[in-house]
């Protein structure tokens, strides 16, 4: 079974063993992350326009090579099939990094709409994001729909 989560002006479809967690600053919404059983997780932020999605990429890029070691960064394929004209500049890309022995992968998507920037962040250990990659793209996809049909 699947629950719906609505923030940010978007709206997507999860497992329902999973947790929603909410990023609130004096009652104002910032982002949201849905962890999954395993501790893999899916953070959705929210910037406004004047940070372009290459910015909201680098920035978290770099906090990561500040806190892990031996950083590695692959631009990635941004088309996700959302065909809405106000999804622009979309930019995506995986970090991978060693923590406690497990190889991590990170996840950057991030892109412009109605006046913001977003920027999704997948992670996951290697094994599980194999096994969740089509989980989380569910639930980009139905977060991404559910713009295109407004």
């Amino acid at each position: 079974m699947t629950k719906m989560y609505h923030g940010l002006g978007l709206a997507c479809m999860y497992p329902e063993n999973w947790r929603v967690t909410e990023d609130t600053d004096g009652g104002r919404l910032l982002g949201f992350t849905l962890e999954s059983p395993t501790h893999s997780f899916m953070t959705v932020t929210e910037y406004p326009i004047t940070v372009p999605p290459s910015q909201a990429i680098e920035e978290a890029h770099e906090t990561m090579r500040l806190e892990y070691d031996d950083v590695e960064f692959e631009e990635i394929e941004t088309d996700f099939g959302v065909t809405k004209a106000s999804i622009t500049d979309c930019k995506a890309g995986d970090v991978r990094f060693y923590y406690l022995d497990l190889l991590v992968v990170s996840r950057l998507i991030s892109f412009c709409l109605d006046n913001r920037t977003f920027l999704i962040q997948i992670q996951a250990e290697d094994r599980d994001f194999e096994s969740l990659e089509l989980v989380f793209q569910a639930i980009l996809v139905s977060m991404l729909q559910s713009v295109q049909d407004e």
